[in-house]
């Protein structure tokens, strides 16, 4: 990053450089304004941007100030102008003998480009903007009468100067601190969650594994998040780069294996609900087959986005992440769009469908029963509604883990959509940075699966407890997940 507080200054090199031409250009000057318009007849020529009056180059006065002043040497002002091809590429520049310039200095700081340098290598395109390559790491298109202007300078020849931002002093939002706390006060809540279920055989199911990988993938996302919230300014640009990527996967990952819970839970209450007589797969081929959803579609995701934002053969004319261009993350939500708003928004359509269908079956299944029950009042009946009701308590507490997760991002979603301000939705952004703590809440304090985290607690540390009862109904909203159900026959006189 470029120090705003440093001067313009010329340095004499050994062999002067000079744009010499034995033909004077034409040049159409326009005046810079605040909006400056070309005219309809000269907007087929190329466009430059230009620091001082036609006639003037940049000089030093006595006080060795930059100025503009009159020249006597016939240097004239004549960049060469590029252009892309079909493919993307660069062709070499040429000099043309009639073009446009905007006549101004756009900013009072700028630093110049020296094309000697490799990062400071720059392109004069048709339309007048300069293509940048590698200037700050990271290729950039500036815009003329905005971000640069360019002039001849005594014994240097033509050069382009590039405007510094304005940057203010960087202060941190007060919101910004307390929902980096809050994701931070997350992570433990997180951690312990997984912790709980990988110490207790009876939480390892399908269901119970889809979850420990949601929390990781949330737990690391909160983490490199609440990094870039809180010292951003800090960090060097191949680190924020590197983060953005971090905080990409991690969040995809995160949707994907929430997406993995969803359709579990609809397949659990399917076949159970929908009385299958066929066995269900194997929970750990059905678990490998959505590791292989929930993990390759993310890495396919994130390969992408590494070609094409790390890869200087993709022309600029595709969309780019821009990681780390002005912050640690995309450069706007144009370009999050294909790599994160999309995959993301299907996603979340996808489960909200599948909680509707999920819902509309179990609320016709709660009819049967009732009927069923009405009717016959027999055993069978009642352990068929006692098994319902386990079903709908699991369907309810993987609806709020979805609202949790897909409420904030569908506020973000429109809020991107009508241009609002993304701190007006400060309160979903305070429910997802505490989501680990209500998830601790729903998915290890609640029974019987704290009674069971407890119990393995115990035996872990030598204290000789007494094994949980499974087969009561206080106790029992697990062996449905767990698949510790046996099969029976649905079918009823």
């Amino acid at each position: 990053m470029r120090l705003i507080h440093v001067c313009v200054f010329f340095v004499s090199l050994l062999t002067p450089i000079a744009c010499t031409s034995d033909v004077v250009p034409t040049i159409y000057p326009i005046p810079l304004q605040n909006e400056t318009v070309v005219p309809e007849e000269h907007k087929s020529l190329p466009l430059a941007g230009k620091c001082c009056p036609i006639g003037e180059v940049l000089a030093k006065d006595r006080n060795k100030n930059t100025v503009c002043a009159s020249s006597n040497d016939t240097v004239y002002f004549s960049p060469f102008f590029s252009n892309f091809n079909r493919t993307g590429a660069l062709v070499p520049g040429d000099e043309y003998k009639t073009f446009v310039a905007i006549v101004g200095n756009p900013c009072s700081l700028k630093y110049m480009l020296d094309p000697d340098e490799s990062e400071d290598e720059y392109y004069l395109l048709m339309n007048g903007s300069i293509f940048a390559p590698r200037i700050d790491h990271v290729p950039i298109m500036l815009m003329p009468g905005k971000d640069y202007c360019m002039e001849v300078v005594p014994e240097l020849g033509l050069r382009a100067f590039v405007c510094f931002q304005d940057i203010a002093v960087p202060t941190t939002d007060a919101r910004v601190i307390i929902y980096a706390c809050g994701l931070l006060i997350s992570v433990p809540f997180l951690i312990l969650t997984i912790a709980a279920y990988a110490i207790t055989p009876r939480l390892r199911d399908v269901h119970g594994k889809a979850l420990c990988h949601y929390c990781g993938c949330l737990a690391l996302a909160f983490t490199t998040l609440a990094i870039t919230q809180l010292t951003s300014e800090q960090l060097a640009p191949q680190a924020c780069v590197s983060i953005a990527f971090v905080i990409q996967f991690s969040f995809v990952a995160c949707f994907f294996w929430l997406n993995v819970i969803c359709i579990e839970t609809w397949s659990l209450v399917r076949h159970h609900v929908k009385q299958c007589a066929q066995r269900r797969i194997q929970p750990k081929m059905l678990f490998f087959y959505y590791s292989i959803w929930a993990w390759g579609c993310p890495a396919v995701l994130i390969l992408v986005s590494m070609a094409m934002d790390l890869s200087p053969t993709i022309p600029m004319t595709y969309v780019k992440p821009a990681f780390g261009s002005e912050s640690c993350w995309f450069k706007s939500d144009a370009e999050a769009m294909p790599y994160f708003y999309v995959p993301v928004g299907l996603l979340l359509l996808t489960n909200t469908v599948l909680f509707v269908i999920t819902a509309i079956r179990i609320s016709r299944y709660q009819q049967e029963l009732a009927l069923r029950r009405l009717a016959r009042n027999q055993h069978i009946d009642r352990h068929d509604q006692r098994l319902f009701r386990r079903l709908k308590r699991t369907f309810i507490v993987c609806l709020v883990l979805f609202f949790l997760m897909g409420l904030n991002w569908m506020m973000e979603l429109i809020s991107w959509w009508v241009g609002g301000d993304p701190f007006d939705w400060t309160a979903f952004d305070l429910v997802n940075a505490l989501q680990g703590v209500l998830i601790f809440g729903l998915f290890v304090l609640r029974r019987p699966i704290r009674d069971f985290v407890w119990h393995r607690i115990q035996k872990i540390r030598g204290i000789d407890t007494t094994e949980l009862d499974v087969g009561s109904m206080d106790l029992a909203l697990l062996p449905v997940i767990n698949g510790d159900i046996p099969e029976r026959s649905f079918n009823h006189s």
